[in-house]
């Protein structure tokens, strides 16, 4: 019985000593990836999401403090939504608004971007141009 009592003592002993590891040092925090980049036709390096939808932006929310696209118009131009997660992991040239619905919307230097529902695969990018308001993002 003597023995038991100093085998328990000395692992509690031991045991107090150890070096408790906080939790997020043991997974550090994964980075999310956002977008990726698409070549078209012509050669063009453009922004898109991370399914290869290219990403557009809209003339009209220029000089705006949050998006002009909303209920018919973002069903046509869907907006790149981002989740809570995705919030806190945003560095330049990323950025984000809030939309009418108070959902975050992806920026790319502080233009809200959409994706276009008329657009078929990866690297399609028919929605350039539309209107004379939207415009696929070129990176140079």
């Amino acid at each position: 019985m003597k023995t038991l009592i100093l085998t328990l003592f000395a692992v509690l002993a031991l045991d107090a000593q150890a070096q408790v590891t906080p939790a997020a040092s043991l997974n550090p925090p994964v980075e999310i990836k956002l977008t990726t980049i698409n070549v078209n036709d012509e050669g063009e390096h453009l922004l898109a999401d991370t399914r290869g939808n290219t990403l557009y932006v809209f003339d009209l929310d220029l000089n705006q403090k949050t998006s002009a696209c909303n209920a018919a118009c973002a069903e046509v131009w869907p907006p790149y939504l981002l989740s809570a997660t995705e919030l806190t992991q945003l560095k330049a040239p990323y950025g984000s608004v809030v939309r009418e619905n108070n959902k975050s919307q992806l920026t790319y230097e502080g233009h809200p971007v959409y994706s276009y529902a008329f657009d078929r695969g990866a690297a399609a990018d028919s929605g350039d141009n539309v209107g004379n308001v939207w415009h696929y993002i070129e990176i140079k």
